[in-house]
């Protein structure tokens, strides 16, 4: 019983981060996509210094969205993790 939820607590962790691996990917092609389309659409009518601010403004704002992103992720694998280890440990104590 307690190598089962062992095994469970291990399948827990690692399907939570390949979920958040999954959802970089994701976010990681978006963003090149859209950077894409507006380097095609947008950035040959602007000047050099509109160029330049506006990549200063996309910087800020993608390394806002990786981390509130990652924030998010990051709670989610801690919340399944505190889950896992809670079963794991009322398991322990159920064969005590």
């Amino acid at each position: 019983m307690k190598k089962e939820i062992k095994m469970s607590f291990l399948k827990d962790v690692f399907q939570t981060a390949d979920e958040i691996k999954q959802n970089e990917e994701k976010f990681k092609s978006a963003v090149e996509a859209s950077f894409h389309q507006m380097d095609t659409l947008v950035r040959p009518y602007l000047s050099e210094a509109q160029n330049e601010t506006l990549s200063e403004i996309l910087e800020g704002l993608v390394a806002s969205i990786a981390e509130h992103s990652f924030q998010i992720g990051y709670s989610s694998a801690m919340q399944t993790l505190a889950e896992a280890a809670a079963t794991l440990e009322a398991g322990s104590h159920v064969q005590q």
